[in-house]
């Protein structure tokens, strides 16, 4: 599996450069988050279903003080951006061999809303365009979170990461996609005979979240250590 983090060709402080060819496939990638979850699957629904409620009161109070739908919706973005974003950094702490000191983990929680932020922000500006630029922004929970780089520099190391590694970040970034799409329609599905289209795609959304948020989460940790060589899983990944 690739989460005993085969070495990298990017040089960094903690690990020198390798050779490309030994990095995991992809797949490997992809079956260590499916592993993760299901051995763990439990305490990440429950985060993920606490982060979705939190999300969901800006949100609902924006909505219930009289806002317009796209109001509702811009408000949407940041929150729920920020709340996917406290998950990976929530994945990334519990899993660490050892666990992070209690600044770096107000600075990883305060990254998510950062990062969440601006995701926001690039689903703003260019709505559905917005997945081609997002895995820019993947790695800096995760660089901030391992103790890789200082507050200010974890948006430049994620961005730089994904250009440097180009086919691989984005790859990873359409099979989650693509993972995300059908799980996203099935629960639609449930909901559709009993409401109307729009609404139905809404709950929907929010069904999945608590699956498809910490397995993202578990495959951008897998392709964070495999791109790095850094060893940021536990052998037994204390999210269990």
């Amino acid at each position: 599996m690739s989460e005993k983090t085969e070495p990298a060709t990017e040089a960094t402080e903690d690990a020198p450069a390798r050779p490309a060819a030994l990095r995991a496939p992809i797949q490997d990638l992809f079956a260590s988050a499916v592993h993760r979850f299901g051995a763990v699957w439990a305490d990440l629904v429950v985060a993920s279903v606490a982060a979705l409620v939190l999300a969901t009161i800006p949100v609902a109070a924006v909505h219930e003080g009289g806002g317009s739908v796209d109001e509702t919706a811009l408000t949407g973005r940041f929150a729920y951006g920020i709340a996917y974003f406290t998950i990976v950094g929530f994945v990334m702490l519990r899993g660490l061999p050892e666990p992070a000191p209690r600044r770096r983990v107000v600075w990883t929680y305060a990254t998510s809303v950062m990062i969440g932020t601006v995701a926001g922000f690039i689903v703003a500006f260019l709505g559905p365009y917005a997945v081609v630029p997002m895995p820019l922004v993947l790695f800096a929970v995760p660089a901030i979170a391992a103790g890789d780089v200082q507050p200010g520099g974890t948006l430049a190391r994620s961005a730089a990461l994904a250009v440097r590694n180009f086919s691989r970040t984005w790859l990873v970034w359409l099979i989650t996609i693509l993972f995300t799409a059908p799980i996203v329609v099935s629960m639609a599905l449930i909901v559709y005979a009993f409401t109307d289209g729009g609404t139905a795609f809404l709950v929907g959304l929010a069904m999945a979240a608590p699956i498809v948020w910490p397995f993202s989460a578990l495959f951008t940790r897998a392709l964070y250590a495999d791109l790095t060589g850094r060893n940021v899983v536990a052998p037994q990944d204390r999210t269990a």
